[in-house]
């Protein structure tokens, strides 16, 4: 029986990093009902690497994929542009040393796979292996989260530093942060660049269809069909779910991830003597110990800071103006509390966006169909870990063998969560909890 989708991401124009950006044609919608052998819904970086590879092991199969809005607008180009390389917890458990070394293995084959793919088609994203700052703020949580990432990254016989507050004011041009972890192999980037050169560099057997939101599907039969708004139909062979948070709306993954919405923001381009106020580093990115209060940091190439903070629950996948403006006035204040030598510091664009996590931070990543397979849940690593499931759901839904999809799903898959509202309350009081424990790691 056909499912209707009752959410559907809206585009509030907002996004700073395609705000830095050229306009861009989108593809046109779908116009006329169509029948394909293969059918992504979703264009993110699992849907567009799910496309890739279908055609790159099925080079005469026909392949659509349809997004309900424009490319790099929705959460694929509103991260915070980190392509992570190594896992992406300081939790303890990482300290398995094979099962540490089989999740640095899947994500150094996305970020090559990547990495290609931007030389090939000189997709122009400030692309630059500049590594990471793993950050505490407080000295307690250097010693709960930083050190036993140490001890983690000794196990793996991965190279790192770690910095004290002297070191990190010397190259960050801040004191704020008592000690960080240093590692080299993350790329930096400008996600909505990466992900529209990805879009517009599909092979070209691949159909994409922009602004055709998806209202109607039938998954669960032999034959797969969806609607779209315009009253268009698409039957496939086989389909692929890309959505990530979304997927909820599908009545897929409903009891195995939560919707987290995150705020950022991007400055004014820093004048020449405010730069010369930071440190030796031209451009990096930071990341907190503290994954649920703590916030993300970057001074970009072209010289600004960008910051994203406000880790919270939100099922619905909506927020209001309020809730807005307080999380604005928050990465402002935060920003001036990291730099108060900069002085006058502005706000030149703010935005939000959803992810989706797990309770035991594993991908919800299945067949949900006779002919339908979907991936979600990036865990906070969507660049690198949903270019990785888009490649491995394919070959999945191919029937392929691939050792990756094991090293892929080294954890397990998403577990269960009790259903609304049992999870409202048990979600809501477990984040609470965290972010009073962790105040003061913003």
């Amino acid at each position: 029986m056909p499912h209707d989708i009752d959410r559907l991401p809206t585009d509030d124009n907002t996004n700073g990093w395609s705000a830095l950006l050229g306009p861009r044609q989108p593809r046109a919608p779908l116009q006329q009902d169509l029948s394909v052998d293969f059918l992504v819904i979703g264009a993110g970086y699992a849907g567009l690497a799910a496309a890739r590879q279908l055609a790159a092991q099925e080079p005469h199969a026909s392949i659509a994929v349809v997004d309900a809005s424009v490319v790099g607008e929705n959460a694929s180009g509103r991260n915070s542009g980190f392509a992570i390389d190594l896992p992406h917890s300081s939790a303890p458990s990482d300290a398995d040393v094979e099962a540490g070394r089989r999740v640095i293995r899947v994500n150094r084959f996305a970020v090559d796979a990547l990495e290609s793919l931007v030389a090939e088609h000189r997709i122009q994203c400030d692309w630059a292996r500049r590594g990471r700052y793993h950050v505490a703020v407080t000295d307690a949580v250097a010693e709960s989260a930083l050190q036993p990432y140490v001890r983690n990254l000794q196990a793996w016989d991965e190279p790192y530093a770690y910095l004290d507050r002297d070191a990190l004011r010397k190259r960050l041009g801040t004191s704020y942060y008592a000690a960080a972890v240093y590692t080299p192999g993350t790329r930096l980037l400008n996600p909505a660049a990466l992900v529209r050169g990805l879009a517009d560099s599909l092979p070209a057997q691949v159909q994409l269809f922009e602004n055709t939101p998806v209202v109607e599907v039938e998954l669960k039969g032999a034959n797969p069909h969806v609607r779209t708004a315009q009253g268009r139909r698409i039957r496939a062979g086989r389909v692929v779910l890309t959505v990530n948070a979304y997927s909820q709306s599908f009545g897929v993954f409903r009891e195995r991830q939560v919707p987290v919405l995150l705020f950022a923001s991007l400055t004014h381009r820093l004048a020449p003597a405010q730069l010369a106020r930071l440190g030796s580093e031209p451009v990096w990115g930071v990341t907190p110990a503290h994954g649920v209060a703590g916030s993300t940091v970057r001074l970009t190439a072209d010289g600004r800071l960008m910051i994203r903070q406000g880790f919270e629950y939100s099922p619905e996948l909506r927020t209001d103006d309020a809730r807005r403006a307080e999380a604005r006035a928050m990465n402002l204040e935060l920003l001036r509390r990291r730099f108060p030598q900069l002085g006058a510091i502005e706000l030149e664009h703010f935005w939000m966006g959803w992810l989706a996590v797990s309770h035991n931070h594993a991908p919800a990543f299945d067949q949900i169909g006779p002919q339908a397979w979907a991936a979600s849940c990036c865990n906070g690593s969507g660049i690198v870990r949903h270019t990785a499931a888009g490649m491995l759901i394919a070959d999945h839904a191919l029937g392929h063998k691939n050792t990756l999809i094991d090293d892929f799903l080294v954890q397990g898959t998403a577990n269960y969560i009790p259903p609304r509202p049992v999870r409202d309350v048990g979600v809501g009081l477990t984040l609470a909890w965290d972010m009073w424990r962790g105040k003061a790691e913003q």
